[in-house]
Formats: structure tokens, C-alpha cells, sequence
């Protein structure tokens, strides 16, 4: 009777301990991976920047445009800002600019304002929404509120920052109501992007005589 017994030789052994050692940096790949897939949890929002000056502004329902006869302030750069790691997602952005506040005008509408292009891209009607107060007998009276809603790609670079320009043009219709009062809309930025909430805020300025309103 025989016993049949395998013997490894020095060759294969040396093969196997090769073949191995191959293997190992392909699983160190594998599980260092996920480290570098992006992450908004280091996003930040916030404006950056303003314009005070005799504004031409379009009027978002029409064609024609209107100067500004005293210095309008408005925001102009909205700046996102990134930690580690690279961000390229789409996000939902939202700007709602409100009626100012501490100026009552019980009869007759004026104008407010919206967006009219966000990094460069014109808004559309469909985007927009202008709502004003209105009550029975009177109808629709006072400043409005308006919202602009879109899907935005954002790409910020690791411990970046991304610029985007933002215009204001005017909502709603003058029924030639005098405003005499400095009219100071809240502007708010609403950015979900990644599961998470990010707000940014600022006002529009309209000082007495500027003749837009």
C-alpha cells in the first residue's frame, strides 16, 4: 500500500508568496478610496459682495428698464466655501426676497424685486413667482414677495471657493403709489445640496426718490 503525498517545491511556494504580495496593494486601493469621495458637510454660503450705485434695472415682467434716480444697494456675489475635498453636486437654489418691512400702503402696488440672472443665466417666467397682498373690495395693494427656484450644478475645489454673480431686476407693477420711506427688502438663499441646508441673507436698499418703485 502506497500514501500518495504532495510535496511543495521551493518554486511554487515562491510563486505563491509572489502572487500575494501583488495582491496586496490593489485591497489598500480598494479601502482607501472612499476617503476622497466628496462631501458637503464642509460647505459653507454666505454673500460676498454688494453694488451701491444708479442701477439700470430690467423689469422682469416687460421689456423696458428703469434708472434708479438715487443710489440702490443690492448684493451681487454669492460665495460658496469648501474644506477638504472636492464638491460637484446639483443643487436646488432658492432666492425669496420679501416686502420691506415698516412701510404700509393700504391702496395701490408697487414694485419689489427678483431674480433676473443667477451666474449668468437668465431666469425664466416659470421660475418665478410674485405674490401680493390683496384683500376684498381693495384687491391686490402693497409691495410683493417674490421666489426664483432653479437646479444649479455646484463644483468647488477642495479648500475652494465658488463665485456666482446674481441680478436683481424689478417684479410686480406700479400703480404710482409714493414711497417715502428707505424700503430694505430681505433677500434669503436657500441651497440644499447633498442632503444638507445651507442659507445665506442680505437686503435690497431703496432709498426716498429713487423713482423705480
Amino acid at each position: 500500500m502506497s500514501n500518495d503525498v504532495t510535496v511543495s517545491s521551493p518554486h511554487s511556494r515562491r510563486a505563491v508568496v509572489k502572487g500575494a504580495a501583488w495582491s496586496l496593494p490593489v485591497i489598500a486601493a480598494a479601502v482607501a478610496a472612499p476617503a476622497a469621495v466628496a462631501s458637503v458637510n464642509t460647505l459653507g454660503l454666505a454673500f460676498t459682495a454688494s453694488s451701491t450705485s444708479l442701477l439700470n434695472l430690467r423689469l422682469l415682467d416687460g421689456t423696458s428698464a428703469l434708472t434708479a434716480q438715487a443710489l440702490v444697494t443690492v448684493p451681487t456675489i454669492l460665495t460658496f466655501t469648501n474644506g477638504p475635498g472636492a464638491v460637484t453636486e446639483n443643487a436646488l437654489v432658492t432666492v425669496s426676497i420679501s416686502r420691506p418691512t415698516g412701510i404700509n400702503l393700504p391702496v395701490g402696488r408697487a414694485r419689489g424685486f427678483g431674480v433676473y440672472s443667477f451666474n449668468g443665466s437668465p431666469t425664466t417666467a416659470a421660475q418665478r413667482t410674485t405674490t401680493y397682498q390683496s384683500a376684498p373690495l381693495i384687491g391686490q395693494y402693497g409691495f410683493p414677495s417674490t421666489t426664483w427656484s432653479n437646479t444649479v450644478p455646484v463644483t468647488v475645489a477642495s479648500n475652494g471657493t465658488l463665485n456666482l454673480p446674481i441680478v436683481f431686476g424689478l417684479a410686480g407693477t406700479s400703480t404710482g403709489v409714493s414711497v417715502s420711506l428707505l424700503a430694505s427688502f430681505p433677500v434669503t438663499v436657500t441651497v440644499v445640496i447633498g442632503g444638507r441646508t445651507l442659507i445665506a441673507t442680505s437686503s435690497i436698499s431703496v432709498p426716498i426718490g429713487a423713482g423705480i418703485l
